[in-house]
This record gives structure tokens, sequence and C-alpha cells, in this order.
């Protein structure tokens, strides 16, 4: 089967022709699974001496019997499990192997349609329909074209109305101050130096007095009836006093907290060269001693320095005057 077939059948069917011969196949499964069902029903409820069970007739052994005296068979029910198991499995493996045949066939001979009556079949809803689109009609690649253009074109709608809006805003926003210049009345200079009731009420410094630090470090507490504490002028007017002393202390300290900065790094550059000059000797004599035998094996911070060596003839020597100085002291006792 081609695509266009299976397009056309299933268009026609309304599902795919593979889920036809699925269904059919699915269809054959139950009803074997049905039957395995009841035909081990019917096994079971069969007395197992009917099957052609029976139990030693040498009379050595008493067989087991239920509830109502039948006597038992436990090798029945097994073999029948596993008998009917072995059915399911073949007829499973049958019906799997001839309805591959049987899908083979529909595939190439029920559902084939001959390539030249593809043209020639018209489905029920294809009536009054002309399948024969014009030479303009536009395609899929057209069609793309267009709604890219139109997403674009949205784009930039969005873009200009955003433009439009600040635009606005700014027009509106000069509006206003042209208006506001135009009017407002000439004044004379003394009201221009003094300051209008607008920015004083736009300038809210009480907080500085009415806060709740304020209270409590008494700034602008009522002292008496109808006096009141301005400490925070007196406290202003003294900080802007000490400003000139400040500044002109900064300006002393500074040329010397530069100097300080200088001595304090050819300090330390000095004692890093020291330090240095006190490695490189100490390295070099600890070679020195090494190369003359002096070094012995210990600690590198703490290395112990061994005398002389002593020859074989020296330690006899010594060994000799110990002895001869023993013998001494023991006749002199």
């Amino acid at each position: 089967m081609t695509d266009a077939t299976t397009s056309l059948l299933t268009e026609h069917f309304s599902y795919t022709p593979l889920s036809l011969i699925d269904d059919i196949i699915n269809s054959i499964n139950n009803l074997i699974y049905q039957a395995i069902s009841s035909l081990e029903t019917g096994l079971l409820n069969t007395p197992p001496e009917r099957l052609g069970f029976a139990h030693a007739a040498n009379g050595s052994t008493i067989p087991d019997t239920d509830e109502d005296g039948n006597v038992i068979y436990p090798e029945a029910q097994l073999e029948i499990e596993n008998g009917l198991h072995q059915l399911e499995t073949l007829l499973e493996a049958t019906v799997d192997k001839t309805f591959d045949k049987f899908e083979l066939f529909v595939l190439r001979n029920t559902f084939k349609i001959p390539e030249d009556l593809m043209g020639w079949i018209r489905l029920k809803h294809y009536e009054n329909l002309d399948l024969n689109p014009p030479e303009d009609a536009p395609t899929a690649e057209t069609i793309a074209a267009q709604r890219k253009k139109l997403q674009e074109t949205k784009k930039l709608n969005r873009a200009l109305k955003r433009e439009y809006a600040q635009n606005e805003a700014v027009i509106a926003q000069l509006r206003q101050i042209l208006s506001n210049n135009a009017s407002e009345p000439d004044t004379t200079k003394a009201n221009e130096e003094a300051p209008t009731t607008e920015t004083t009420q736009d300038l809210d410094l009480s907080f500085l007095t009415s806060s709740a630090a304020a209270r409590q470090l008494r700034v602008g507490a009522v002292a008496g009836p109808g006096t009141q504490h301005t400490p925070i002028t007196t406290n202003t007017t003294f900080i802007l006093s000490q400003l000139p002393a400040l500044q002109a202390c900064i300006k002393e300290l500074r040329p010397k907290l530069a100097t300080l900065q200088q001595q304090s790094e050819d300090k330390m550059e000095a004692d890093s060269k020291a330090d240095a000059r006190r490695e490189y000797i100490e390295s070099r004599v600890r070679l020195h001693l090494e190369r003359a035998g002096q070094l012995a094996a210990g600690n590198e911070a703490n290395p112990v320095i061994t005398g002389r060596k002593i020859d074989i003839a020296e330690a006899q020597a010594l060994e000799s005057v110990m002895g001869l100085l023993a013998e001494g002291g023991s006749k002199s006792e």
C-alpha cells in the first residue's frame, strides 16, 4: 500500500486499514482466551478419576480426602494448568503465524487501489468541490509568507502605538509647562529672593523635632509656657563653626598620612630585604657545614653540629688511658 492509498482509505473508513486488521486479530485472541477459560473451568470441575487419575492399588497408602469425602489428587490441578498453558501458547503462535499471512493478503489485495483509479475516486464529501485549483491559488509557501508579514505588521503596529503613547505623554508635559509659565505673573526681585509659601510647605522638616528619637533626645521639648527649645539650631550653628577647623586639620594631616604610608612601605621593603639576606646566609652556612661533614642528620630548624671525627687509633689510645686510670683508682682504694 502506498501513502496515497492509505490516506484515501483512512478518509473513507475514518480509521486506518491496519486498525481494522488489528481489531480482527484481537477478536480472535479474545475468543481463544474465552475458550481456554471455559476449558479450564470444565476440567477443574470434572472428577480426576474420569480424567484418568488414580491412586496406587497396593493398599499400602490411604489417599487424602476433602470435607465431602472425595479423594484429592494434587497432581491433577498441576497437570491441568500446565496442559492449558501449553495449549494457549500453541493457539497464540498459530494465530500469529496465520494472521500475519492474512494481514499481508488483505493489504496487498483487499485494500489495494490501482494507481490508474486513484484520480477517479470521489468520496461523498467531495461533491461540488473543485479539486483542480486555479493557477493563482495560494500555496503553502505563499500562505506562510503572508502569515509572517501579518506578524511583522502587528509587531510594527504595537511599536507605533507605544511610541505614540510616549509622544503624547511628552507633549502633555510640555503643554503643562507652557501653561504654567504663561499663568505666572511677573514678580519683583525681593519676591524672587524671599521663600514662597509653597516651598516652605513642600520642605517639611517637622520630623527633626517631632519624631520619637527627637523626643528621646529632648530636641524641641517645651521648657515652659510659650517657650520652646531649639537645640537643633544651636547644634547646627556649632557644627558649621567647627567645619573650617576640621577642614584645616584634614588639609594638614593629608601630607603626613602620605609620608607615613611611604615610611611604612620603605620599612616593610627593608625588612623583607633583611629577611631574604638572612635566609640566604643561613642556607649557605648550612650547605658549607654539610659539605664539611659538620652537619649531622637532624631537624632542619635545629641542626645537630657534630665534632671532629676520631680515628680508630685515637679511640684505642683513649680506651687504654681510661683503663690505666681505672686501675690506678682501684689500687689507691
